[in-house]
């Protein structure tokens, strides 16, 4: 009885584990498929991202504007938040917490932030 080469079988091991994939790929409904390659993920990105419409309800709660489809949130003509310093804590003067998210906020009298607010929190 002769043994089949190790390549032989490497290979035969290959084709069924392909064929089994392929399979199983083919059982799973088209809409609940995951995107393999980049090609596949772009365009499911395109996709998604196309079918985002603008905000008609409401104003974005980020750039509060009615406009705003999410590509360009926050706008680059917006200006830059003020920086956030390490050191702020309840003692600082000028500084306010967000009683939802936590966030220190500068000149910010307290209670809840704008964007938490726009959030409905």
């Amino acid at each position: 009885m002769t043994r089949p080469r190790p390549r032989d079988t490497h290979r035969r091991l290959g084709h069924h584990l392909l064929a089994v994939v392929r399979a199983q790929d083919a059982a799973i409904p088209a809409h609940r498929r995951v995107p393999r390659t980049a090609a596949q993920m772009r365009a499911r990105f395109v996709e998604r991202t196309s079918q985002t419409a603008t905000m008609r309800e409401d104003a974005c709660p980020l750039c509060f504007r009615w406009s705003c489809d999410g590509t360009d949130c926050p706008p680059s003509a917006a200006p830059e938040p003020a920086a956030q310093t390490a050191t702020a804590s309840a003692g600082d003067p000028g500084w306010g917490q967000c009683n939802q998210c936590m966030g220190w906020f500068p000149d910010f009298p307290g209670g809840v932030c704008s964007a938490c607010r726009a959030l409905g929190r």
